[in-house]
């Protein structure tokens, strides 16, 4: 049984978000197991649009380490509960795939072409490389903005940016927008054992 505590007050729900970003940048795994252990329930991508053809800007291409206008596959959709066709929107994800740095099998690939399963599942053992996880809105990047809110209830709380890393190779530039409805129903689990301990302070 899953136990509910819900989040009454805005400034609860922003320390749980803030709570969330601190794990991001601390623990390299991938963003759809992280909320699945916060929301205590498996996932499923829900695509917002048809996968599209995208071409890499310069800095998106340096933080691939590919060339400049190399091809991948930009990515949009939502995290929503595995069961059920009405739960909430938690997340919203624009990922830039370079699909054959996935080095997928066929099922694999048909997997992803389906478009239901997140990418963080698709790649075994792949770690994330956080950029910034914050309870501000980031800068907009015009080349990899994202998504805007389709439903009133896509209240943004979190926003994140990654690379996600298979065998230490970059295969996807990720941004995360995580709703503030991910914040308010179930009290999140006590996720201080999976931090880096802080370092004794010295005292002079």
């Amino acid at each position: 049984m899953i136990n509910s505590v819900t989040a009454d007050h805005a400034d609860e729900a922003g320390a749980r978000a803030e709570t969330m970003a601190r794990f991001l940048r601390d623990v390299p795994v991938p963003f759809t197991r992280v909320l699945s252990l916060w929301v205590g329930y498996r996932l499923r991508r829900d695509p917002r649009q048809p996968d599209a053809r995208h071409h890499l800007t310069p800095r998106q291409a340096h933080l691939l380490g590919l060339p400049p206008h190399t091809a991948v596959t930009r990515r949009e959709g939502y995290l929503v509960p595995h069961l059920g066709d009405h739960g909430p929107r938690l997340a919203a994800i624009t990922a830039l795939v370079h699909q054959r740095g996935l080095e997928l099998d066929e099922p694999g690939r048909d997997e992803l072409a389906r478009g239901y399963t997140p990418l963080g599942m698709l790649v075994t053992g792949a770690h994330r490389a956080t950029h910034y996880a914050s309870t501000t809105r980031a800068p907009d990047d015009p080349d990899f903005a994202d998504p805007l809110p389709d439903d009133p209830d896509d209240v943004p709380a979190l926003w994140c940016q990654a690379t996600l890393l298979s065998a230490g190779r970059p295969v996807a530039l990720v941004r995360e927008t995580v709703y503030r409805v991910a914040f308010t129903g179930r009290r999140p689990p006590d996720l201080t054992a999976y931090l880096t301990p802080a370092p004794p302070r010295l005292v002079s």
